[in-house]
């Protein structure tokens, strides 16, 4: 897991210009190599889809979304990564919500 820099969780307001979120592919980072292509289930079991990067905050560089891979002409999608869990039984990561 990423650590912050700063060493809080509090951020301060991003300035004119500033970019909020960074993505990270696989070639440029050895945990993102390790999830990259990794699948993605709903908790019902569906695919999703799989890692295609991940979105880091640029302030504090603690992971905040993972970008799911996508068919052309899909729209990409960025799910919290607070709202996933690995599976390490199935190597996979579950996107849960609460109904």
């Amino acid at each position: 897991m990423l650590k912050t820099f700063n060493g809080g969780s509090r951020s301060r307001p991003p300035k004119a210009g500033e970019k909020r979120f960074a993505c990270i592919v696989a070639r440029d980072s050895t945990s993102t190599e390790l999830l990259h292509g990794c699948p993605v289930v709903s908790a019902s079991g569906e695919t999703l889809g799989k890692v295609k990067a991940i979105l880091i905050d640029a302030r504090t560089r603690q992971l905040r979304y993972v970008l799911l891979a996508h068919r052309v002409g899909d729209a990409s999608v960025a799910i919290p990564w607070h709202a996933l869990y690995f599976d390490s039984a199935l190597a996979r990561l579950v996107f849960y919500t609460f109904h």
